[in-house]
């Protein structure tokens, strides 16, 4: 290597810090070569199975490049090993706890979609207004029996006649109110869920209205099979734990 490109090299590494001497495992690419299978740089996510930094290369979803050493010799090195019957629990080990962060973390986006098709902002005022006016006609109505029970203490039979009168065209205009809320509650949301679906696998949503073509696209994607992926390694590496 010539003067020039040495000194490419320092500015280099100056410029990039940590991550190149991850990248490069050391100094020297020698180093790098001799780094060991078991060296915590070395990623064993890409040894044992894959990467989830691979899994989304090219993708919305990408997460960069793997801050770890995936290393082609070590790979080769690892499936004959585990052909012949050698195992690395610890690897395992390792590489089924990154995949339960991922498929857990996406769990949770899953849920948030799916309460997030439960109610619009605008669906959870049109609720939260109507059950306001039906506890306000409770409220009204439990002050008129207390009123005529009082008026009967007092012998003021007529007044609570005619309250009593009164205390019933409220109660039928409560019947009329509580049908109307339970309308709201039951068929708000439920255009947006005619139209919209949450994928269970990978938490993205679909349209019901969409092509088999698209939704072909979909299931065929490389984020939705990323996860099909991780789901089915999480679960066989989870059981041998």
């Amino acid at each position: 290597m010539g003067v020039a490109a040495t000194e490419q090299r320092k500015l280099i590494e100056q410029l990039m810090g940590k991550d190149i001497q991850s990248r490069f495992g050391g100094r020297s690419r020698y180093y790098k070569e001799n780094l060991g299978m078991r060296d915590p740089r070395v990623c064993k996510s890409y040894l044992v199975g894959d990467c989830p930094y691979d899994l989304f290369q090219g993708t919305k979803q990408s997460l960069g490049r793997c801050p770890q050493l995936h290393l082609s010799k070590y790979k080769i090195q690892y499936d004959r090993d585990v052909s012949n019957g050698k195992r690395y629990p610890d690897f395992e080990r390792e590489y089924c706890l990154v995949l339960a962060k991922f498929v857990h973390d996406c769990n949770d986006q899953i849920t948030v979609a799916l309460k997030n098709l439960e109610h619009t902002s605008e669906e959870r005022e049109k609720i939260k207004n109507a059950t306001k006016e039906l506890d306000d006609i409770d409220t009204q109505i439990g002050l008129m029996v207390q009123e005529i029970e009082s008026l009967t203490s007092h012998n003021e039979v007529q007044k609570a006649l005619t309250q009593s009168v009164k205390l019933e065209e409220v109660k039928e205009r409560r019947i009329h109110i509580a049908k109307k809320v339970k309308n709201i509650t039951e068929n708000v949301g439920q255009s947006a869920q005619q139209k919209l679906q949450v994928c269970e696998v990978c938490g993205a949503y679909l349209s019901r209205l969409d092509t088999d073509r698209r939704l072909a696209d979909h299931f065929l994607g490389k984020i939705h099979l990323g996860y099909v992926n991780m789901r089915e390694h999480y679960k066989q590496y989870r059981h041998k734990q």
